[in-house]
């Protein structure tokens, strides 16, 4: 069914190697019992890939079995006819490993600069029903792994061959699409790519006995080659990167596949190792089709209800021509104990299901769909309460009630949940009904629910005062709002919408509202002091060293003030952001007339303008 070789050097060693054959066989096959594998290595001086040809061999290693075990495949059907059934219908497939750690000293030393090969060829024979071949009956599986030269350019090279991993599918359905995984890694880190390649097949086991083997190339069946080895829609391709083999078979049958694991090293390819397998496509098209619904009485339900203290069966009408299945009743998940029946009695709250298995004698199974078991009480029907819910963009809120079992309705309900974003702002009223049966009659719950909008803050963020002087904060009120102020330092009250404050130094106040129903908002506002500046109301600039500027006193704590001065007919004959050329009463070098200005300060940006008058006196 497969096979393949590794060869990995030993950590630590120059001379020592492990090699290891992993064989893939059916219960039919020669080497299943066997207890020993002989493998051979050449020289590869020549190209080791294809053609028809003689081989010698220059060294023979004989490996021992350290395992057997079936391999847990994946199931099919039973469904198809030839030789590989066994067993109702499902082929066991068993993998064999053998391995060996052995000194080969004088391998470096060997001049090959294109390397070598270790082969293995099977004892038994194909048995020629491969439908995309016409030369492999009776002919030997033959496959091969490729070693890199040991030294290059006076170098040493050291390289393990990729390691495959477990393959578990032999067998696909006809017109299904199948992924198989075929992956490897490597040890030393070089990179794989995969692809299709043609199986190696040699004319006679017995020459490498006698230093020899004489290989040769498969020949294709018509429509078939190295990259077409099963026919479908799509055929069988391989990932070049992962391995992942997908197809689509259309046809039936056996086929004789060859694939290849190559890694490569700075760009460069430096090894190889062969994969043979034999893929089955099972016409699985005459599988039963299952009635997997379950039923109360002659009705098909996913939901029942019950009254608490009565009991209902359910059961699966599924018919069977061949002997009975075998079934097993669940409750959430979990097997019930003794239920192993297609009948069930239930008295209790749950999800039941059926498993049935074993169809008709083969491996076939399949489970019913789940019915959900309520058991309703006999009380009437209870609905939680809702808390309001203070906006319209807040996610759906679940619903609660008992019994299990009925229904929600209301504006804004979908299912078993309440949307505020769908229902809007209001008051609603939203309903649950349980129908109950005729031994627990139905009832109707109510309960309303709130959609509030947050409250709406309007206020400024920042507010300029002066130190020890009262400033009114003004809220926007709305009504239904109650206020809270923190800190409430130096306010006339902390729950008044617009409180004055009588700040001592700069401050920041956190008010929150809260509407009736509890949704609430925050906003922050922050007092800003402004110290006192002198502001001249004249000044002489008469060239007699005395008040020849117009001194702004402590102007220079505000660095981004503006100050701008008009004459009397409103021209601007001064403007500056920053004060640190003091206006002379010159513009452009010009002497201004005598007379009255007026000026505005704006200190900070968002502080109030300051105007006034100043007289210009020489």
């Amino acid at each position: 069914m497969g096979s393949y070789l590794e060869w990995q050097t030993v950590p630590g060693s120059n001379d020592r190697y492990k090699v290891r054959l992993i064989l893939y066989l059916d219960a039919t096959s020669a080497e299943l019992e066997q207890q020993q594998q002989p493998v051979y290595l050449f020289k590869n001086n020549r190209h080791w890939e294809t053609g028809n040809r003689k081989w010698l061999h220059f060294e023979s290693i004989m490996l021992e079995r350290l395992s057997s075990r079936e391999v847990g495949q994946d199931t099919l059907a039973c469904a198809g006819t030839g030789s590989w059934e066994d067993f109702d219908g499902q082929r066991h497939v068993f993998v064999n490993i053998y391995e060996k750690t052995v000194n080969l000293p004088d391998l470096q030393r060997l001049s090959s600069n294109n390397g070598f090969i270790i082969g293995w060829h099977s004892i038994g024979t194909r048995d020629g029903k491969d439908s995309n071949s016409v030369n492999s009956g009776n002919a030997f599986e033959w496959v091969t792994t490729f070693i890199p030269p040991m030294t290059m350019t006076g170098a040493r090279i050291r390289n393990s061959s990729p390691v495959i991993g477990n393959l578990n599918t032999f067998f696909v359905c006809k017109d299904d699409l199948e992924t198989i995984q075929f992956s490897a890694v490597d040890s030393d880190g070089d990179q794989l790519k995969y692809k299709l390649s043609k199986p190696g097949i040699v004319m006679s086991g017995g020459g490498l006995m006698h230093g020899e083997i004489f290989a040769r190339d498969l020949i294709w069946a018509n429509g078939y080659n190295d990259q077409n080895q099963v026919h479908g829609n799509p055929g069988l391709t391989i990932n070049e990167n992962t391995g992942e083999m997908t197809v689509k078979a259309d046809e039936a049958g056996q086929y004789f596949i060859g694939l290849s694991v190559e890694e490569y090293r700075n760009g460069q390819k430096i090894g190889a190792v062969s994969f043979y397998y034999t893929l089955v496509v099972v016409d699985c098209n005459q599988q039963q089709v299952f009635d997997k619904k379950l039923y109360h009485d002659t009705t098909a339900v996913q939901t029942l209800t019950i009254c608490q203290g009565s009991e209902a069966t359910l059961t699966s009408r599924q018919t069977f021509p061949g002997p009975q299945p075998e079934f097993q009743w669940t409750k959430d998940g979990k097997p019930i104990w003794g239920a192993t029946s297609q009948s069930i009695t239930v008295k209790e709250n749950g999800n039941y299901q059926l498993l049935t298995t074993r169809i008709n004698g083969c491996p076939d199974s399949f489970d019913s769909e789940t019915v959900n078991v309520i058991v309703a009480s006999s009380a009437g029907a209870a609905l939680d309460s809702i808390p309001p819910i203070c906006d319209i963009s807040a996610p759906p809120v679940a619903l609660n009630a008992t019994p299990f079992g009925g229904t929600f309705a209301g504006p804004g309900v979908a299912g078993n949940t309440f949307d505020p974003g769908i229902a809007g702002v209001g008051r609603h009223e939203v309903e649950y009904t349980f129908q109950g049966s005729a031994d627990c009659p139905g009832s109707v719950a109510k309960r309303e629910v709130i959609v509030s909008e947050t409250p709406v803050l309007d206020l400024e963020d920042v507010l300029y005062g002066s130190r020890g002087k009262p400033i009114q904060i003004v809220v926007k009120d709305s009504l239904d709002v109650t206020y809270q102020w923190t800190p409430p330092n130096n306010l006339n009250s902390d729950f008044y919408a617009n409180p004055t404050s009588t700040p001592s130094g700069g401050i920041t106040y956190t008010v929150t509202a809260t509407n009736a129903y509890g949704c609430a908002a925050s906003r922050n506002v922050q007092i800003k002091i402004i110290e006192s500046i002198l502001i001249p109301d004249a000044f002489t600039p008469n060239n007699d060293g005395i008040n020849e500027t117009w001194e702004l006193k402590g102007i220079e704590g505000y660095p981004n003030c503006r100050v701008t001065i008009y004459n009397r007919w409103g021209t601007v004959v001064f403007n500056s952001v920053g004060y640190q050329n003091a206006f002379d009463g010159t513009v452009a070098g010009a002497l201004q007339m005598p007379g009255v200005y007026a000026y505005k300060i704006r200190l900070t940006e968002n502080s109030p303008e300051l105007a006034g008058s100043v007289t210009l006196i020489r």
